[in-house]
């Protein structure tokens, strides 16, 4: 299912509500990272962890899930 911009945008600001985020720069730096990652799916899912990549990558808290070695050390 594909999900429009507009509520993936509508996702992140409910996740980011009342947690801490990363800054726009950083959360740029994330996307790139998932947008080249063989474990991408539909453009907006990973198949690691089942998340929504732009809400994990938005989340100071989150790391990637990429087996073995995270990507976005």
């Amino acid at each position: 299912m594909k999900i429009s911009e507009a509520k993936m945008a509508r996702l992140v600001e409910l996740a980011s509500r009342s947690r801490p985020v990363v800054d726009d720069a950083e959360y740029e730096r994330r996307l790139s990272i998932c947008s080249d990652c063989p474990g991408l799916q539909y453009g907006t899912t990973c198949r690691y962890c089942g998340c929504l990549v732009q809400v994990r990558a938005k989340l100071v808290e989150s790391t990637c899930p990429f087996p073995y070695e995270p990507r976005w050390t």
